[in-house]
């Protein structure tokens, strides 16, 4: 009798204590939507999409997946899911989601990912207009662990990997403007499984905590994180998302490569302790040449054309941009947050700002052009810098210097600049010594708030300063 009761009490038990069996919930085009089953699903179901494409108004996009689901096709279905421009189509939340064999058309972001463990298999994401390219990506992975990404087609896109959402604690670290930390754990690029995928027809390269890489030159898009050494030679991983992702490796060496029309970055390395990028090229590329949080770093005889950004660093360590050339870009060469860092031998031609360095530290250029810039030739906020034997001319503003730093502005040439040939604002102690200021527009010099006694001393004007009565130069003649 006892054991009786005992079996009755599990029975009952199961019934009505332990959690019911997963569900299958079917969503079709014209029935029930696959926004209002992930509204009403349970962790565990299946959610079979019904043939037909996905799209407003009948979805809400981002699609946002809160719970431990299967999303896939019904039997023989070939559903598409087409997301309006500025949104993404799928935002993964939960851990443990599973994405197969979707077709996803993207505008902006195929999948925002910010849920560890998912899963993707099968999948194809492809950039569905041409027009909505800049700052596009085919997945945004975002401080996310023990992803698995198998089997899937990345058409004019391809994966981009980063650190956590920005939050109050990004703050004081490095971070890819309004989206994600650059990433502080090594695990957000290093635990993920990536295998049998391609970029535009071409394998995607991943590599994790090897020794020694050498990258195939047939690479689509390649990712090495945590390795020790690094190879990339003549790799063309043009029309992705982020071209190359190479973070937290110890060296890195990249030659002769290409990386034009990205979504997102040409070529990013971050974390990473030294290396060099010799000779490679970006056109058309959201940030072309990307290199943050790094050391040791040389970028050498290498060109961005019409990008958003050129050449970028961002918290780099002493290291170099010589014999490079940007043209048309917005900003072409930009450095912020980093120290003891050099231009030299660079040329900058009809962007807006030719060389915007902001908020670095002892900055030595020397030897550098700046030319037909819309905005500034060369912007130094907050930078402190030795501005030495460069050429401006035919700019807005030649060169702009503010902020309570010191300027070291030696030997320079300025010719032709249309407003302004050099424009200084509360600046700390500073020495401006054998400057040739010649056919500006309207000032060849001007000079306002505080000098703090800067020396002014041997240079040629054909133009008289333009200052702020009482202006506290040391005159020097």
């Amino acid at each position: 009798m006892k054991k009786t009761l005992i079996l009755l009490f599990f029975l009952f038990f199961n019934i009505w204590v332990l959690p019911a069996s997963a569900e299958t919930i079917t969503v079709s085009p014209d029935g029930l939507s696959l926004t209002e089953a992930l509204a009403q699903c349970s962790d565990g179901d299946v959610i079979e999409l019904s043939d037909g494409v996905y799209a407003e108004p009948e979805e809400v996009f981002p699609v946002t997946v809160t719970k431990t689901v299967t999303i896939c096709p019904a039997d023989g279905a070939h559903p598409v899911i087409d997301a309006p421009a500025f949104q993404a189509a799928i935002r993964v939340e939960a851990a443990g989601v599973n994405l197969q064999g979707l077709d996803i058309r993207m505008r902006r972001t195929g999948i925002y990912a910010i849920g560890d463990d998912m899963t993707l298999t099968d999948c194809r994401i492809s950039l569905a207009d041409e027009e909505w390219r800049t700052s596009s990506c085919g997945m945004w992975c975002g401080g996310i662990y023990r992803m698995k990404v198998l089997n899937c087609t990345f058409e004019g896109c391809g994966i981009s990997l980063a650190g956590p959402p920005l939050s109050e604690r990004s703050r004081e670290l490095p971070v890819l403007t309004g989206l994600f930390e650059v990433g502080e754990d090594e695990a957000y690029f290093t635990s993920h499984t990536i295998e049998n995928c391609t970029v535009n027809g071409k394998p995607l390269f991943y590599a994790v905590s090897q020794d020694t890489v050498n990258v195939p030159e047939d690479a689509g898009e390649v990712i090495c994180c945590g390795c020790k050494e690094v190879i990339v030679k003549n790799a063309d991983v043009s029309d992705g998302s982020m071209g190359m992702v190479l973070t937290y490796n110890d060296s890195v060496t990249i030659e002769n490569c290409k990386a034009d029309r990205c979504g997102v970055f040409g070529i990013y390395v971050a974390k990473c302790e030294g290396g060099t990028l010799r000779a490679c090229s970006t056109e058309g590329t959201n940030h072309g040449l990307d290199i943050r949080a790094c050391r040791n770093f040389a970028l050498i005889d290498c060109e961005a054309k019409d990008c958003d950004q050129g050449l970028f660093f961002s918290h780099v360590e002493d290291s170099v941009m010589t014999g490079c050339t940007v043209s048309g870009t917005g900003q072409g060469y930009f450095m912020a947050g980093g120290s003891r860092n050099a231009l030299w031998n660079c040329v900058a031609l009809d962007c807006e700002n030719g060389y915007n360095l902001q908020k670095e530290n002892d900055v030595a250029m020397t030897g550098c052009i700046a030319e037909g810039c819309t905005v500034c030739g060369i912007r130094l906020d907050w930078t402190p810098t030795v501005l030495s034997g460069n050429q401006v001319r035919k700019n807005w503003v030649g060169v702009m210097c503010y902020g309570d730093v010191a300027f070291e502005i030696l030997d320079n040439t300025f010719e032709d600049n249309e407003a302004c040939g050099l424009y200084l604002r509360d600046i700390a102690g500073s020495r401006f010594i054998g400057n040739t200021i010649t056919g500006s527009g309207v000032d060849s010099a001007e000079a306002l708030g505080t000098m703090n006694g800067s020396l002014w001393t041997a240079n040629t004007l054909d133009v008289p300063m333009t200052a702020e009565e009482g202006i506290d130069f040391n005159y020097v003649e």
